[in-house]
């Protein structure tokens, strides 16, 4: 008679790539990661909307240009960037992973909160809908005619 169990180590590189197949073919695990950029680009728009509302609210107007306002996201201290919820990752925040694209964002204008208008937003998104942050702090995603009414 062989080692105590040697029947199941012979079978077990052959469970594990059972387990894997049944995995990767699992609707919920390809749904989350298909969340997974979404998710994430919600978040890097949110901290980007942060950054440009603290800007604002800082200079009693809108920055010039994406570089005057990453200058300003470098200078502020990790606890301001903490405190105003932006990160530490300027680079990432002005990108989405879903469009692979810079969002546009509306310079020279001076936000106000009182109002529900887009501030930043996907430059052409996903399927028709793109990721929207809006000046009284919500991210939303929204499709073409609703898009465009925020962006008045």
């Amino acid at each position: 008679m062989g080692r105590a169990g040697g029947h199941w180590e012979a079978l077990r590189p052959w469970l594990t790539l059972g387990m894997l197949a049944v995995a990767s073919l699992c609707p919920a695990c390809s749904q989350k990661a298909a969340r997974a950029p979404q998710l994430d680009a919600r978040a890097r728009i949110a901290q980007l909307r942060n950054l440009l509302l603290l800007y604002v609210e800082k200079n009693r107007k809108g920055p010039a240009n994406e570089e005057s306002l990453r200058e300003f996201g470098t200078k502020l201290t990790e606890s301001e960037r903490a405190d105003h919820r932006i990160g530490n990752d300027l680079e990432s925040i002005f990108a989405s992973p879903r469009d692979n694209k810079k969002f546009i964002v509306q310079y020279n204008v001076r936000v106000d909160p009182s109002q529900d208008r887009a501030v930043a937003w996907e430059d052409t998104g996903v399927n028709g809908r793109r990721i929207v942050a809006l000046s009284q702090g919500y991210v939303e995603e929204y499709d073409q005619q609703t898009f465009d009414s925020l962006k008045k």
